[in-house]
Order: C-alpha cells, then structure tokens, then sequence
C-alpha cells in the first residue's frame, strides 16, 4: 500500500483546493517547464490512442496531453484531487476527451495492455512498495510502447537536509536509514540514479534515456526564493537555460533533485 494510503488521500484531499497555487512558486514553474518539455516528444497525436495520466491529481498533465490529440484517462487516489481536476477539464471543454476514475496504483482496474502511454509524474516517491506500482503501470501498457514515471533523487534530498537538520538526519536518509518525512505528514521514498534505473529494467522497461530535473535547486538557489512567488521571468529563463542543458547530460544524472525516465515496454 502507499506510505500509509489512507495518508496520503488524507492529504491531498485536504491539498486539492490550493494544490495549483504551488504551479505559481519558482521551483514549480522551473520543474513543469522541464517535464513538458521532456514529455511532449513521446506523447501521441493520434486520437486513437489512449494515454494514462497515474496519480494525475487535478489534471495538470492530462489537460496538455490530451490537446495533443489523444484520449486520456487520469487516475488519482483523493477525490478532492479528481474534483478539482474535473472543473479544469469542464473549463477547458475537454470532458469528451479525458476521462477521471478513481483510482489505487497498487491495484489497477483496467486490463493488461491497455495504454499506448502510461505517464507517472512525481508519485512513485509517495510509494513505499514502488516495484508493485511499476508491476501495475507496465501490466497496463501496450507492448513496445512507452512509460514516463519520475523519481526522487535520494542522493540531493540527503544533502538538501545538511544544514537544516544536521549531519546525522542527512547521513541517515543517504544510507536509507531513514525516510524523509515531508512538511512532517508524508514519508518521501528517494531513490539513487542506479537503484532507478535497475528497478525499471527489472520490470521489462528498457530505458532509453534517465535525465535529471531541478538541478538549480533546492542546492544552489535559496529555500526563499525557491518557493517564491516573486521572480522575474528573466531569471527564471535562466534557470531553465541552464536546467535544459544539464537534462541533457548523462554525467550529470546524479546532481538533479529529481529523474525522468523515458523506457519502452519489452
């Protein structure tokens, strides 16, 4: 199950009515930028295909997927989540073409082979049994086609914890001692580039490419300016510039706060 399922649903539902207004912080905007941009090249324009959105939660990334062109199904655990996500999609005039069910990673209701893409952003980490969720969301997915799914990078989470919490908290999540414990609610399961990798390729994912996403932060930009709303759009332009070329580089995999993998189903 989840980091104690009923937790996490507890705490999105108690998120889902100000979960949007994180879009508008630095380190949000900076980080949705960079996935869309890693994303939009693998996601299908036919609209015969049929794209699912895991633990989609308002429909951040059904809305843009689903204008591309194919059908999608947004599945999340928090009914408040999966409510707001259904007033976007009305706003947008999209309910023909995105579908929202309620739904458990651990344990999904749909038949093997299903997706043409299974697209899995920042959930894997909520997930303390993560080798059955990849299980489900590759059992799901058609034969040679892709999974996208995000994790967290145990190695800069250790370290972005140093000078707040010590050096023995940090050592302690670095050696998997320990899970880090977020806003003091939920336990973040990090993972390093290697474990990642391996956990995938173990489920008959060949991984095609790992980058990294936030490598700018939380490290080399301050906790207040991170997660500020106050910013210019110069700076952030910056930071993407820069963000976009270290994506790109293998050797810098392990520095990003964050990993997307892109992988084909075997």
């Amino acid at each position: 199950m989840f980091s104690n399922k009923q937790e996490v649903k507890d705490y999105y539902d108690k998120k889902s009515s100000t979960y949007d207004n994180y879009c508008k912080q630095l380190w949000s905007n900076v980080y949705d930028l960079i996935t869309w941009n890693l994303t939009k090249p693998y996601v299908p324009t036919n609209s015969k295909a049929l794209v699912f959105d895991a633990a989609g939660g308002t429909g951040k990334w059904s809305i843009p997927i689903a204008k591309c062109g194919p059908r999608v199904i947004l599945g999340d655990a928090s009914t408040g989540m999966l409510k707001v996500a259904k007033e976007k999609i009305n706003q947008a005039g999209l309910q023909q073409n995105i579908e929202v069910k309620e739904c458990d990673l651990l344990k999904l209701d749909f038949e093997d082979q299903t997706f043409d893409l299974v697209f899995c952003e920042h959930a894997l980490c909520f997930i303390k049994e993560q080798e059955m969720a990849i299980r489900e969301l590759v059992r799901v997915l058609k034969k040679g086609c892709p999974l996208i799914i995000s994790g967290q990078n145990r190695y800069v989470l250790s370290l972005s914890t140093l000078q707040a919490e010590g050096a023995d908290y940090a050592f302690r999540l670095l050696s998997k001692e320990s899970q880090f414990i977020m806003n003091n609610s939920l336990k973040v399961y990090a993972l390093s580039p290697d474990e990642f990798k391996q956990l995938l390729e173990k489920n008959e994912i060949r991984v095609e490419k790992i980058m990294g996403k936030l490598f700018t932060m939380p490290l080399a930009i301050s906790p207040k300016l991170t997660y500020s709303k106050k910013y210019s759009n110069e700076f952030a332009q910056q930071l993407l510039k820069i963000e976009f070329e270290l994506s790109n580089r293998s050797d810098a995999l392990a520095l990003g706060g964050h990993f997307q993998a892109i992988g084909y189903k075997q």
